[in-house]
């Protein structure tokens, strides 16, 4: 496995070290870089998927497996996932009854996973969006559409998981 201190390797070296160390709950998703569910995709039950950027550690990759989302699509260090990469997260573990994205409020979030679910949808896939908007430090009450969501993050994934 390449070090992790090539920028050009990082994200692939660091799925690949958490896939290698918790195999028996996370699964690489095909053709993207994402994790899932070992036991993903479940048919008739609605998926949870997350992502962001992998400098967050360990609040998306880390938040999959039992009792908890069914796949996250990883970005660069502080970068978003690709639309490209949250389409393919979100088609690997699609069980038939439709696909929830949550993730925070961070503008490439906001994109990639919204062409996503506008992808989806011309498929015929149901796709919903919670928007994590728990952060205060970042915007006033006055701004709320500036809060990014941070602290909330894994209750959000959690309950939703649980929900689903």
């Amino acid at each position: 496995m390449p070090p992790v201190d090539d920028p050009a390797v990082f994200k692939a070296s660091w799925i690949q070290g958490l896939l290698s160390s918790y195999s028996r709950l996370v699964a690489p998703v095909p053709d993207a870089y994402g994790v899932m569910s070992a036991h993903a995709p479940e048919q008739g039950r609605v998926s949870v998927v997350i992502g962001g950027g992998c400098g967050h550690y360990p609040a998306f990759a880390g938040l999959v497996g039992p009792g908890l989302a069914d796949a996250a699509a990883v970005g660069d260090v502080f970068t978003s996932p690709s639309a490209e990469q949250v389409y393919r997260t979100a088609s690997a573990v699609d069980g038939g009854a439709g696909v929830l994205f949550s993730y925070g409020n961070y503008s490439g979030d906001v994109m990639h996973f919204g062409l996503a679910a506008r992808r989806l949808a011309a498929e015929g896939v149901d796709s919903r969006t919670v928007l994590v908007t728990d952060d205060v430090a970042s915007g006033s009450a006055e701004e709320t559409g500036q809060r990014r969501g941070v602290a909330g993050g894994f209750f959000v994934f959690r309950v939703a998981a649980a929900a689903a």
